[in-house]
């Protein structure tokens, strides 16, 4: 058998053409994942404290850095607090605070739209600054974002407990926004790491059970009884204008309450008020729910406009969110309840936005007869509030320079504008800060030289009564031993169609 060679078709490489060839290829990657790198949209700022999940930056901000977590309209306080951090960090034993909200809301319909996270940052560097001029240690603002809902608190907590360490040094942490249980699992981790806390904005009379909490806010179990004590003046002053023998409806309430036991405000601000309007002899009538866990709530109100419009009373109480009360008055403007009836709804703090209020829609449903009034957790004109305590003789429960401080226009770079001034958001925010600061200054040790930490200030978190009682812009801040703001200023207003009236400071 003869044997027949064929050619190898294959082309014949060295060894040093293959290692020559694959050192070519590797440098090219490198080169294109460099321009790659170089070109790329950076992820949260390339900061080492945040983490983007659900496309929020979620954690604590650098607080050398001005980040406005993809929020332009938060981009100009950011900067102030930038502003702020630099200063203070010139002091070697410098201390952090934190100011823990959800920085980054979806929408106007949010249960704290942008508008009001702004307002509430602003309090905050206002109250910073304020203390910075002239005080010790000098303080830092870190800004955190538990993500829309608080719902990646944990990822946030995580990286507040680490800032403990040096260079923050935190030693406090603020804010919180709503009575969510979120917020409130958030803080009862940080309550366990020994964290002194001040919510801001929360309500809940549950949250009495954190320990190292305190709330400037007035409770839900006080806002509850101003508005008791309201309903019985409504009802008492239909029964003198109505004719003998008229009949006319029942002298009763109907109570709206929200279906979603996650949200603390809520279904803690029912329970309060369903209690003290029963201690006053008034009956509940009846109570409507509706879901906020349902996407679109508006459906629910349209369905009971009737039973809102012929009800036996003409006295509501609201216990839910402003975004879900906004929609409830926009149903009531979609078809107005018969003309000359008027229907007055009390509600609790949590009041819509003034965007949610300006619709032509929540316009409508304001000029069809309702009466939106609501205890506030500071007075619009805080100064009209101090003048009207002032006429009972009343005035110690405010402070005149307080509220200076807080609407004056010194330190000009940190002045609030009138929307921001009429919030009470910023008002609470302002004496959170306030507060933590009182606590920073009560816990240093003039006889150590070794930087103040967050343990030392826990010791002190009680202190803060009676003759230690802080002055805030909202009022005289006297903490009980469950953090309670004890005998808190509670301002009755009332939501027209030009904006919020004040009606009365209780």
């Amino acid at each position: 058998m003869t044997r027949v060679d064929i050619p190898d078709a294959r082309p014949r490489w060295s060894r040093r053409r293959v290692v020559a060839l694959c050192s070519v290829v590797a440098v090219l990657a490198a080169v294109i994942t460099a321009v790659a790198w170089a070109v790329r949209e950076p992820v949260c700022d390339d900061q080492e404290g945040l983490v983007l999940i659900d496309d929020q930056c979620i954690g604590v901000a650098d607080p050398t850095r001005a980040f406005d977590f993809d929020r332009p309209a938060l981009r100009d306080v950011m900067e102030r607090i930038r502003e702020q951090n630099e200063i203070a960090a010139r002091d070697p034993e410098h201390v952090g605070i934190a100011v823990l909200l959800t920085l980054t809301p979806p929408d106007a319909h949010a249960i704290e739209p942008v508008e009001q996270v702004e307002h509430q940052l602003r309090g905050a560097v206002r109250a910073q600054a304020f203390y910075n001029v002239d005080d010790s240690p000098k303080v830092v603002l870190l800004p955190a974002n538990a993500g829309e809902g608080f719902t990646h608190w944990k990822p946030a907590v995580d990286e507040l407990l680490r800032r403990r360490e040096a260079p923050d040094r935190l030693v406090a942490v603020t804010g919180f926004g709503q009575s969510l249980a979120p917020a409130q699992a958030a803080l009862e981790v940080l309550s366990e790491n020994q964290v002194p806390l001040v919510a801001s904005t929360m309500t809940s009379d549950a949250l009495r059970e954190v320990d190292g909490l305190l709330r400037p806010a007035p409770s839900n179990s006080r806002q509850a009884g101003v508005a008791a004590l309201k309903a019985k003046e409504i009802l008492d002053a239909d029964a003198a204008r109505a004719a003998p023998g008229s009949g006319g409806g029942r002298p009763g309430v109907v109570m709206i309450t929200d279906k979603n036991e996650d949200d603390g405000y809520s279904v803690n601000l029912a329970a309060e008020f369903k209690e003290q309007v029963g201690a006053l002899g008034i009956e509940v009538l009846k109570t409507m729910s509706y879901d906020s866990r349902l996407k679109d709530i508006r459906v629910t109100f349209r369905g009971d406009q009737a039973n809102i419009c012929y009800a036996s009373t003409r006295v509501f109480y609201f216990a839910g969110r402003g975004t879900h009360l906004s929609a409830l008055v926009e149903a009531l403007g979609d078809k107005p309840c018969e003309k000359g009836r008027e229907l007055v709804i009390l509600t609790g703090d949590d009041s819509p936005s003034d965007e949610q209020a300006a619709t032509d829609k929540f316009r409508a449903g304001l000029a069809g007869g309702i009466r939106i009034v609501q205890t506030d957790l500071s007075a619009p004109d805080l100064r009209e509030g101090y003048a009207m305590l002032a006429g009972k003789g009343d005035e110690g429960r405010m402070s005149a320079k307080a509220i200076e401080d807080f609407t004056g226009d010194e330190l000009p770079d940190y002045a609030l504008d009138d929307a921001a001034r009429r919030d009470d958001g910023t008002v609470l925010s302002y004496d959170a800060v306030l507060t933590a600061l009182a606590l920073v200054t009560k816990a240093v040790d003039p006889e150590q030289r070794k930087p103040l930490d967050h343990r030392e200030v826990l010791k002190v978190i009680y202190t803060l009564s009676d003759a230690n009682a802080v002055p805030g812009a909202s009022g005289r801040l006297s903490y009980t031993s469950e953090g309670d703001a004890e005998d808190k200023v509670v301002p009755l207003v009332e939501r027209t169609a030009s904006g919020v009236v004040l009606v009365d400071v209780r």
